[in-house]
């Protein structure tokens, strides 16, 4: 048999929310959102401490490699400069060398037979000559010929002197002129 209690039971009142409950639960909301708001502001912090540190390390490899490059360029341009003054002084040597040669062959065609040089000295284009001859009039004529000469200018006859070599007359010379060249 079932037995079935039909008396009032006695029910418990609900459990009313006190004003102060209510504070304490809106102040635990409160703090768990302000620690949640705290937490995201840190590791956002943190992850942008990481990408600055990540980007200044990017950026520092950088410059030491641009560093590197900027020593390499000047060391280029020292070599390139290095070059360019060798080839401005065999373009200078390949210029004047034709002068030296034209000088000479001009005096051995102006040269006539009995007249010696013994001494020929260049300072800034100005050419003396020092020599011998047997005579006065084939130091003349080699002073004549100098001056039909188109690359000699202003031929002048310093000095002559006669003098005894080996018991035999010869008459020394110096003489001076402007190279003008081509």
């Amino acid at each position: 048999m079932i037995k079935i209690n039909l008396l009032p039971t006695k029910k418990k009142p609900p459990r009313k929310v006190t004003d102060l409950q209510k504070q304490v639960i809106l102040g635990f909301i409160v703090l768990c959102g302000v620690l949640g708001g705290m937490a995201y502001y840190y590791i956002y912090q943190t992850e942008a401490i990481s990408g600055l540190n990540k980007s200044k390390t990017a950026s520092e490899a950088r410059l030491r490699e641009q560093e590197n490059m900027l020593k390499e360029v000047k060391n280029v341009e020292s070599e390139r400069d290095k070059v360019k003054e060798r080839i401005n002084v065999v373009e200078k040597l390949k210029k004047n060398q034709s002068g030296p040669v034209l000088l000479l062959d001009e005096i051995s065609k102006a040269l006539p037979v009995g007249v010696n040089i013994t001494s020929l000295t260049e300072s800034s284009n100005n050419i003396n000559i020092e020599g011998q001859s047997f005579g006065n009039n084939e130091v003349v004529r080699f002073i004549d010929n100098l001056k039909t000469s188109p690359l000699l200018a202003d031929v002048t006859l310093l000095e002559t002197s006669q003098t005894k070599l080996e018991g035999i007359d010869v008459y020394r010379y110096r003489l001076q002129f402007i190279y003008k060249g081509l």
